[in-house]
């Protein structure tokens, strides 16, 4: 059930991103709601029996990536987009917390290992603010989004290689996704801005989702 599960995943993501470069707001505005739940649905199948308080808090990133997801359909307005980052930031928290929660031990802070994604959030704060009333609401998405990358970057050696590599990469290409999103609207527009928000996005979080599932207690 969990492979069929993936598959439908994989079909609805490829459906959505056809609808972006097409683009068809139709075939969009039908895809984009039921990627979520597709991948609650697979986190709850492939956890039948083995329900812990990681399960759970995946389950809670994804629902608020979800009502983020619904919310932001309406980004012409000004409000919805503000709450849409508000939704984004409290699933940011929790997968921050659960990758934290997916480690055999406390992680040591290495440095080196950290400065990079330091180095990249800086450089992308320089080109975007100040950005108005959005300024605030991208410090602080911003930080938080880099902290969840530097969470699964700290996890090497701490959980299976398999469980690091999936969850180091699903955050990345989520930082990736946010990125063009933050710069296409905040700085230069970007042609087919939503084919690269998405494809990266619904690859993210399906990594992290796998990544965090392969996770041994």
């Amino acid at each position: 059930m969990p492979n069929l599960i993936f598959w439908i995943y994989l079909a609805v993501s490829t459906a959505n991103v056809i609808g972006k470069f097409i683009p068809s707001e139709e075939l969009d505005q039908f895809t984009k709601p039921l990627l979520m739940p597709l991948l609650m649905l697979y986190v709850y199948k492939s956890s039948i029996g083995k329900v812990t308080k990681r399960v759970l808090l995946l389950s809670v990133a994804l629902l608020f990536s979800w009502l983020g997801d619904v919310v932001l359909m309406y980004q012409a307005d000004e409000l919805y987009f503000m709450a849409g980052i508000g939704l984004f930031l409290i699933a940011q928290v929790t997968y921050v917390v659960v990758l934290r929660k997916s480690m055999y031990q406390k992680p040591n802070t290495n440095p080196l290992k950290i400065l990079p994604f330091v180095l990249y959030a800086g450089m992308l704060m320089f080109n975007l603010l100040p950005a108005g009333d959005f300024t605030i609401p991208i410090i602080i998405y911003g930080s938080v989004i880099i902290t969840m990358t530097i969470m699964a970057r700290l996890r090497e050696g701490n959980t299976s290689q398999e469980s690091f590599q999936l969850a180091l990469w699903g955050s990345i290409l989520f930082v990736l996704s946010d990125s063009i999103l933050a710069f296409n609207a905040f700085h230069t527009a970007i042609p087919y801005a939503g084919v690269f928000i998405m494809s990266t996005y619904c690859a993210a979080q399906l990594l992290l989702v796998k990544g965090l599932l392969k996770h041994v207690e």
